[in-house]
């Protein structure tokens, strides 16, 4: 079984400088490619890649495109590997993860697909009141103490960072949505990891959780933030709306292509909000999640607005 490894990266060379040194005193199993796929303007990561000493193991990609989505389909087209194993550029690895992730895979075959837990590396502590709207990303997540063919209904998605699928099995689903995914703008939609789950599942794949995959994240302090989780939430609403547009806009009054719930809703948002600030009230925090989220939802209808 050839395997290979996807490794998008944009703009943060001293965490995939890490990476590589992670995965360079890793035990991998033979046959296994790692792909660095570098997206949008040159931050030195082919000259890294040229340092890390994974003895031909290692190919550098570059996707001019600013896109997460669009990185990981490059890649995912640039080899032939059987399975493929997604890490983000700023997680740290065990020495024998990939081994754990080929073990398993050589164990259940194509149909499944798998995923490990995250423990979140945190610069500092996380603000009470900010949980609640954190995703499991900056929060950790550790599900299970075992190995477990997890039942569809409870399933939670694993993490972008730290997931892994056949090839034939994303071939049958198709590859990652390029309406979705990071890019450089604050506005630009978020799960793309969690869409193409959803299809594999809905095709019948099943999700194996792997105790032993376990990765740690790095959470910078900016995460722990009401900036920063406003910013979240905003592109939270963004993702839902691009979801659900067509029900959205069904059978719905409009102004400017805009349904008129939505635009009442966000001005009331902005309102108690507003009211909030004045009077101090408790639920502020609360309140400013809930207007990010609504916000992102009127982005979404305003870009795809239809006045038909």
């Amino acid at each position: 079984m050839k395997t290979g490894i996807i490794i998008p990266t944009h703009k943060r060379t001293a965490m995939m400088e890490r990476l590589l040194r992670d995965l360079a005193n890793s035990t991998l199993p033979p046959n296994t490619m790692i792909y660095a796929v570098e997206n949008g303007p040159r931050g030195g990561v082919r000259e890294i890649c040229e340092k890390a000493g994974l003895d031909g193991r290692l190919q550098y990609l570059y996707c001019p495109k600013g896109h997460k989505s669009a990185a990981l389909n490059f890649a995912i087209e640039s080899g032939t590997e059987d399975f493929l194993i997604f890490f983000d550029d700023d997680v740290a690895l065990p020495g024998d993860i990939v081994a754990t992730y080929t073990e398993a895979a050589q164990r259940y075959g194509p149909g499944h697909f798998f995923g490990g837990p995250l423990i979140a590396h945190a610069e500092i502590p996380c603000p009470a009141e900010l949980t609640p709207y954190l995703p499991r990303s900056a929060l950790g997540w550790v599900p299970a103490d075992r190995e477990v063919v997890m039942d569809n209904a409870d399933f939670e998605y694993f993490f972008g960072a730290n997931w892994a699928v056949f090839r034939s099995d994303l071939e049958r689903v198709g590859l990652f949505s390029e309406e979705l995914g990071i890019t450089a703008s604050p506005r630009s939609p978020m799960g793309e990891e969690n869409e193409i789950q959803m299809r594999l599942l809905q095709a019948a794949v099943k999700p194996v959780y792997l105790p032993g995959a376990k990765v740690r994240h790095h959470v910078p302090r900016e995460c722990y933030t009401t900036r920063w989780a406003w910013r979240r939430r905003f592109r939270l609403g963004v993702t839902d709306w691009k979801r659900t547009e067509r029900e959205q806009q069904a059978h719905c009054r409009k102004l400017l292509g805009i349904p008129a719930w939505l635009l009442r809703a966000v001005i009331q948002q902005q309102v108690n909000v507003t009211l909030s600030g004045l009077f101090g009230w408790a639920r502020k925090t609360e309140l400013r999640m809930r207007h990010a989220y609504l916000c992102g939802l009127l982005h979404g209808a305003w870009t795809t607005r239809s006045h038909g």
